[in-house]
């Protein structure tokens, strides 16, 4: 069964995904979590693609429990290039965890 992709992010980025066809939802971290339960409860919906700047730590540890229990992937996605990242960069955090060492890329 085909399941269908719903972008989340802040109102800088309202535009983007809409104009490219995609599902897309304008919202704030504290709306974050009541707006996922609505589409988490309706089947159609599988992958759901979350702005890095509305993912708080305890609304991150929330999405992985969910991922274990149910058949959904939420994906973390970096902000626009523009905007400077409340916290540490999610793949850095990710090679790190999955490494046990930080890492440091310099492009």
């Amino acid at each position: 069964m085909n399941k269908r992709i719903v972008f989340f992010t802040e109102n800088d980025a309202r535009h983007g995904f809409g104009l490219a066809g995609f599902e897309h939802h304008v919202c704030t971290s504290e709306e974050l979590p009541a707006l996922l339960e609505q589409f988490i409860q309706k089947s159609e919906y599988g992958l759901f693609i979350i702005d890095e700047r509305l993912v708080t730590e305890n609304i991150e540890n929330w999405l992985r429990e969910m991922e274990k229990n149910l058949d959904l992937v939420f994906v973390i996605l970096p902000p626009p290039l523009n905007v400077e990242a409340k916290r540490e960069d999610y793949a850095v955090r990710l090679l790190k965890k999955a490494i046990g060492y930080h890492v440091q890329l310099n492009i």
